[in-house]
């Protein structure tokens, strides 16, 4: 399998540039579909946006004690 990847890389080219091309396909996917949401509906984006910070100061208050 991996002598299969690459054989697909093209020559030349960087070992991780392929991984970091998906990687920026899947960001970029992400933050279409986030535009997306946040469009359609403020609220609900504001609110997770709010919770999950609010779960991210407890995580790291209890790791701070």
């Amino acid at each position: 399998m991996i002598t299969d990847q690459i054989a697909e890389e093209p020559r030349g080219a960087e070992p991780g540039q392929a991984d970091r091309a998906d990687v920026r396909s899947t960001l970029t996917e992400l933050e279409q579909q986030a535009r997306a949401l946040i469009r359609q509906r403020p609220v609900v984006a504001v609110l997770a946006a709010v919770g999950v910070g609010y779960l991210v100061a407890r995580l790291v208050s209890r790791v701070l004690r």
